[in-house]
């Protein structure tokens, strides 16, 4: 082999894939997150010239972060307020609001730290993922990093109870973008007001609830394929809709709470949930389009 092929080489993937996740955070209490992951594989090539062929590499690492963390709920197992049981976790914050949760193991990732960061997840990710790939990588380094978002951003977490994949997981999360329409003039104030009401929230389906529509804390549980999940929290935290909570039920309960403060105009909502996808609904009519 020459010296070339022998001397140390980094390949980068960038986005390799994203996470959406729920986090327990010890000051703001259960909020939606969303990453999207870099990585860099350090070490020697093989006789091809490669270090790791693109395609196994992409494929391998989103698969191991995915099963580590995606569609979570992220727990700091040495956060102050945290207490840990074999079904669940409660988290009391700073501030005194109180979550209880509770679902299967696969729902739920211990971390051992008393709060997560990106650095710290992404060093976490990195010693595990790097233990699944080829002798000749020496090193994997990943970078966590919020979709860079010019404009109106909010969080939320949610499950979707009859979903044949992970996200009937209860409590995991997103962080995303909204735009907002009056009549065929986008409202970025409207958008910035909403998303403002909208941080850290819990979406939860009415069909759902444990506990009256309008007790001081509200309560939601049900079977899905994986398991028994619930959760009870403040309703100040809380946003209650009709169906499931997919992206098109949210956008389009928006999309009826902004008409009825608009009345008289056509709003249009743009909701999406994390990177790249989403729904859009429009509610109300215009104003020119109202009788004399």
């Amino acid at each position: 082999m020459s010296q070339a092929a022998a001397d140390s080489v980094t390949l980068f993937v960038e986005h390799v894939t994203h996470i959406d996740c729920g986090v327990l955070d010890p000051s703001r209490g259960l909020r939606g997150a969303t990453w999207l992951v870099d990585a860099e594989l350090t070490g020697t090539r093989d006789d091809q010239g490669m270090l790791f062929d693109f395609g196994p590499a992409k494929k391998l690492l989103k698969s191991e972060i995915d099963a580590l963390v995606d569609h979570r709920l992220l727990v700091p197992r040495q956060a102050p307020g945290i207490t840990r049981t074999d079904d669940g976790v409660a988290l009391t914050t700073h501030e005194g609001d109180h979550y209880d949760y509770r679902g299967p193991a696969e729902a739920l990732t211990d971390l051992d730290m008393a709060e997560i960061t990106p650095e710290r997840l992404a060093d976490w990710l990195g010693q595990r993922v790097a233990r699944q790939l080829p002798a000749n990588v020496d090193s994997l380094s990943l970078t966590l990093r919020a979709e860079i978002i010019d404009g109106p951003v909010y969080d939320y977490t949610h499950g979707l109870s009859a979903h044949d994949g992970n996200c009937q997981r209860l409590a995991h999360g997103h962080r995303c973008r909204l735009a907002v329409w009056l009549d065929d003039q986008e409202r970025a104030d409207i958008a910035q007001a909403f998303a403002a009401r909208w941080q850290g929230i819990f979406i939860g389906s009415r069909e759902h609830l444990t506990t009256p529509a309008d007790a001081t804390r509200l309560g939601f549980a049900y079977d899905a394929p994986q398991g028994h999940f619930a959760i009870e929290l403040d309703a100040a935290h809380c946003a209650l809709i009709d169906g499931p909570a997919t992206v098109e039920n949210i956008a389009d309960a928006i999309a009826r709470r902004l008409a009825v403060e608009h009345t008289g105009h056509r709003v249009t909502v743009k909701a999406y949930e994390g990177v790249g996808k989403g729904a859009v609904v429009s509610h109300g009519r215009r104003a020119s389009a109202l009788p004399a």
